[in-house]
């Protein structure tokens, strides 16, 4: 019998601040209790450091340079089968429960493959009708009413959006609180996690009549941080007594681009406690928020028959090497992503795997545990581009000597960002190069504008502090060859039909509004 998958993204969440990851302090208490179950992956690299290409190598298996969905604009070519739409052909239910309107609502083709995709960003979320949490019928008058209201809130919101006056008001610092808990920018984490669990409750009721794959995003940890009371308390006592600590933090929620551009001004101590203490208190919140969801998937009926991964598409840069927010650099902070898998029939429990693994592999052990062959390559597997599950113990794990990659494709809204903002930045930051990293053994090397810039060793070095290229050049050396193999394996496995479609992102108000709340755009 297929076993159910599901699929956990907790969206912009770095591994170093899970305690089940060293973090000194309590932030993920649920999450750790899950992964005794588990087998946990300590060197988890995404294979991009932002959103969109960070799913589209989790839903294809394949790196940015091979699936070229890296840009918001990017429409995912029908060449490359998606995770879902796979899963789908094989006899799977699948349905997305997601909170980012960059997967679902733009129109980039990555929920191609979902019988339904309920996205949880906007005014008006669309919702499963099937929950345990409310009847059918009155689920269905909600569904009606929530489209009734979305088709006349878009020429609404259009033309009150092609008023400068309007405009004006609507970002005065004293408005912008006002429509910022009501647009759900980072979508509602309450909402989803209670229609996914009341989607779960139900068919169990009913009895399975296909097997399940369900992906789940949450976006907690991204930014604007706004978690409630007793978590801020909890990491950031000083909080309500410091007002500078206030002022700032409610001032950069509010400063969307300021999320996105390198720092031209350090932070003050302050300003650097107050921002990594609220991403914590963020972090133990989502932690608390998915417990009855842990709690379900405990019941041996469950478990034994769910394959259950959570990973992260990426971190975040928290004011290190001059650089915050996700769009441009290939440090850990952004890389370094959480990654465990739970079935017990093939993997046991309380396992941790030391060595780099791709998060890109997901889509390999999903089809695995499901049965389902791999999609036949372009051309023939290369050494670099080779496929394969997880690893299942650290027997098993890949030898030191297999390199991992990541790629950084700097999002075009960054650079239009600081056009706008700090364009004297964009070279001092070199912010139009494009950069790598390959690991291998314990050392990894940075490129910047395809040329060698940093070498590190990790994870020894795991703040990246120790630039090692001047002392060790012929190492460097040596991955920067390994690391140009790569580029031309993935570039000659591209689809052949990549740059015919583009998405149309600015002729839908509403949804560019929803962007420039989560700072991708202006």
């Amino acid at each position: 019998m297929q076993p159910d998958i599901l699929l956990i993204v907790l969206d912009t969440l770095r591994a170093d601040r899970l305690s089940g990851y060293g973090y000194p302090r309590e932030t993920s208490p649920n999450l750790d209790a899950f992964a005794e179950d588990a087998v946990l992956f300590e060197r988890a690299i995404s294979p991009a450091q932002w959103t969109i290409p960070g799913h589209a190598s989790l839903f294809t298996g394949n790196f940015p340079s091979t699936h070229m969905t890296n840009q918001i604009y990017d429409k995912h070519t029908q060449e490359q089968p998606t995770l879902a739409k796979l899963l789908r052909d094989a006899g799977y239910t699948t349905l997305g429960f997601c909170n980012n309107p960059l997967l679902g609502v733009v129109d980039n083709g990555l929920d191609r493959g979902f019988d339904a995709f309920y996205n949880y960003s906007g005014f008006f979320p669309e919702r499963p009708d099937i929950t345990d949490t409310r009847a059918r019928p009155s689920g269905r008058l909600v569904q009606r009413l929530g489209r009734l209201l979305n088709r006349i809130n878009a020429p609404v919101q259009e033309a009150l959006t092609k008023s400068d006056l309007v405009l004006k008001i609507a970002l005065h610092p004293r408005i912008i609180p006002l429509w910022q808990r009501h647009i759900n920018f980072r979508g509602n984490t309450k909402l989803s996690l209670r229609d996914m669990l009341g989607y779960l409750r139900t068919r169990q009721k009913r009895g399975r009549e296909r097997p399940l794959f369900a992906f789940l995003n949450l976006m907690e940890t991204h930014l604007p941080f706004g978690p409630p009371p007793r978590f801020i308390h909890r990491f950031a006592p000083y909080y309500r007594t410091n007002r500078e600590a206030r002022d700032f933090m409610r001032d950069y929620n509010q400063s969307h681009y300021r999320w996105m551009i390198p720092l031209t001004e350090p932070l003050t101590e302050i300003q650097d406690r107050i921002l990594n203490d609220m991403y914590a208190a963020e972090v133990a919140y989502e932690d608390h928020a998915l417990r009855h969801l842990y709690a379900y998937l405990d019941d041996p009926r469950i478990r034994d028959n769910t394959v259950v991964i959570i990973v992260s598409d990426h971190g975040e840069g928290m004011n290190h090497h001059n650089f915050v927010g996700h769009s441009l650099v290939a440090y850990d902070d952004l890389l370094h992503v959480p990654l465990l898998v739970r079935y017990p029939p093939h993997y046991g429990g309380g396992r941790r795997i030391p060595h780099p693994i791709s998060t890109r592999r997901v889509f390999h052990t999903a089809l695995e545990m499901a049965g389902v062959p791999l999609p036949e390559p372009a051309e023939e597997a290369t050494r670099y581009l080779s496929t394969g599950p997880l690893p299942r113990t650290p027997d098993e794990a890949p030898g030191r000597e297999t390199p991992v990659f990541a790629e950084a494709y700097t999002p075009d809204t960054l650079l239009s960002l600081m056009e706008n903002y700090t364009p004297q930045a964009i070279d001092t930051f070199r912010c139009r190069s494009m950069r790598r990293a390959v690991y291998q053994q314990a050392h990894k090397l940075i490129t910047v504008g395809e040329q060698p810039d940093e070498l590190f060793a990790m994870p020894e070095d795991p703040g990246e502090l120790h630039n090692l290229i001047a002392e060790k050049p012929d190492l460097a050396d040596h991955l920067f060859a390994v690391l140009r193999n790569f580029v031309a394996e993935a570039q000659a496995q591209r689809p052949s039909d990549w740059k015919e479609e583009r998405v149309d992102i600015e002729s839908d108000e509403q949804l560019t509004e929803r962007l420039r709340g989560l700072g991708y755009m202006q």
